[in-house]
């Protein structure tokens, strides 16, 4: 009979095996907490179909934290345009607008024509967004115009604060990427959080 503080063990089998299902247990308790610990529900499809009929949606698992989902929305505006929509985030709702746009040629270190094309671009793309998403659209895509009057020099990956005191609203135009001849990535991201 072996004693383990308070209690007297008879076998040390039984003892190791009760370790072994409260490790379990445990275990079974922290991936379910984890799990519950995304704000938000599951993602989406943010476009309207009457309106962009080519366009498909996925929910994958993000590798990186397993609990968060995310959803990938691609559309094929025309022959020479196609959008990725990634719609992410946990804590903090993201819309990141990812364009694939040919027949352009333009000196990526053009920040100032990089960003009326962005803009350009989701002026065209906002007539098939959901009403539940507009105002944000809306609000992001005005701030990064105002941003661009205001300013001689633009950066990119420059966080564009647009509202909120308590929960905060950005947008942020990333690095343009050439892929391909005369076929850029410009993507654009709103964002909304923490929750």
């Amino acid at each position: 009979m072996t004693k383990v503080g308070i209690f007297q063990i008879t076998d040390m089998k039984y003892f190791f095996a009760s370790l072994l299902i409260i490790a379990f247990v445990l275990c079974g308790q922290a991936q379910t907490s984890q799990s519950s610990e995304c704000v938000r529900a599951i993602p989406e499809p943010i476009i309207k179909k009457r309106v962009f009929p080519k366009s498909s949606f996925k929910v994958e698992k993000n590798k990186s934290y397993p609990f968060e989902l995310t959803g990938y929305e691609k559309i094929k505006i025309n022959n020479k345009l196609n959008l990725t929509i990634i719609n992410s985030g946990c804590e903090n709702y993201t819309l990141t607008f990812r364009f694939e746009a040919g027949n352009l040629s333009h000196k990526i270190e053009d920040t100032k024509f990089w960003y009326k094309k962005a803009v350009e671009l989701m002026l065209m793309t906002k007539k098939g967004i959901r009403s539940q998403d507009i105002s944000l659209i809306n609000r992001g895509t005005n701030a990064v115009s105002s941003y661009i009057e205001k300013n001689k020099k633009l950066k990119y990956e420059n966080y564009i604060d647009f509202g909120g005191s308590e929960i905060r609203d950005v947008v942020v135009v990333e690095k343009v990427k050439k892929q391909g001849l005369k076929k850029y990535r410009i993507e654009i991201s709103y964002s909304i959080g923490p929750l």
